[in-house]
């Protein structure tokens, strides 16, 4: 059956039983009685043979559409195999930030491996710049990231929203002021989702405060001095950081101010060490990506992550202060 399509195909692709012929390394007789013999077994005709070039009938046009899936299906079959005997069936890369490697990925690996019945998955922590190039050569399968990639080489969908917000030390003396936009841990996070229930606050009332800001080559960084320069004033930055989780915690310390992820409400226990404000500013808003390269077949497995990620929520690991 397989040397049938292939012979069909080669016909419909060439509109040409002669170049088709020649594509397949057989003369144009034996082509023309193979693909006789083929229509005669199906009751129909398939080519218009008095066109130039030769078109699909009808049933030719059927024939090309089911013929494509039994292509597909023997292609991604081989596929399977061949990585079965390199030994890679099973293996998934995935390059994220620190942050979802730490607090969203496992999670959802953990439930892709018990959906699938096991797989094989690599999480890898670095720069957007430094996982985007390992994205590119291969080594990455994909790149779950704030930062969109390069449109022309990879392939990217949205996977979920989220909002850049204010975590300030509960113990700094600008929270009393500003009681009417304060959110505790707890009120904001059950709040994700849903209509706000306190206005954003103005950012300029903090332009007296230390700042702790991520370092240039962060997405956090270009939005947090993007967010400030929109609000009239230049942040007084004590502290440049690596990583978001570290300002984070430098807050918690009372050490200054950050801009975080509003993320992260659903992933770390409750602490009574910060309050949150909402910001009201187009970078405010951003979107994480799932990307992969745009060249290459995708294996099976990749097929199936991709399609897992469509309905895979970020982990909620909240509860009250004290659980």
């Amino acid at each position: 059956m397989l040397k049938d399509i292939e012979y069909i195909y080669a016909v419909y692709l060439e509109r040409s039983f002669s170049k088709a012929a020649k594509r397949l390394f057989i003369s144009q007789p034996s082509l023309s009685a193979a693909v006789k013999r083929i229509e005669n077994e199906l009751g129909v005709p398939l080519f218009n043979r008095g066109t130039n070039p030769v078109s699909l009938t009808e049933g030719g046009e059927y024939y090309i559409k089911f013929a494509e899936k039994i292509m597909e299906t023997e292609r991604e079959m081989r596929e399977h195999f061949a990585a079965l005997a390199a030994g890679g069936s099973s293996r998934l890369n995935v390059g994220s930030s620190m942050f979802f490697c730490t607090y969203v990925l496992p999670d959802i690996v953990e439930a892709f491996r018990e959906k699938r019945g096991g797989a094989s998955v690599t999480l890898s922590e670095g720069s957007s710049v430094a996982l985007s190039e390992r994205l590119k050569d291969g080594s990455l399968d994909f790149l779950l990231e704030a930062e969109q990639p390069d449109k022309n080489a990879f392939e990217s969908a949205v996977w979920t929203t989220e909002h850049i917000i204010l975590a300030v030390p509960s113990s700094f003396a600008i929270n009393e002021e500003l009681a009417a936009y304060r959110y505790s841990f707890e009120e904001l996070a059950s709040e994700r989702g849903n209509a706000p229930a306190k206005p954003p606050v103005p950012p300029e009332r903090f332009a007296g405060e230390n700042f702790l800001i991520l370092k240039k080559w962060n997405d956090l960084h270009r939005r947090a001095m993007a967010i400030c320069r929109r609000a009239g004033f230049t942040p007084k930055v004590s502290m440049y950081l690596e990583q978001m989780m570290t300002a984070y915690s430098l807050v918690c310390e009372g050490r200054g101010i950050a801009f975080v992820r509003d993320t992260l409400l659903e992933c770390l226990p409750p602490t009574d060490r910060a309050v949150f404000y909402r910001i009201d500013s187009p970078e405010s808003k951003r979107d994480i990506y799932l990307s992969y390269k745009k060249s290459g077949t995708l294996t099976q497995i990749q097929r199936e992550f991709i399609e897992f990620m469509k309905t895979a929520k970020l982990p909620r690991r909240g509860g009250k202060s004290g659980e």
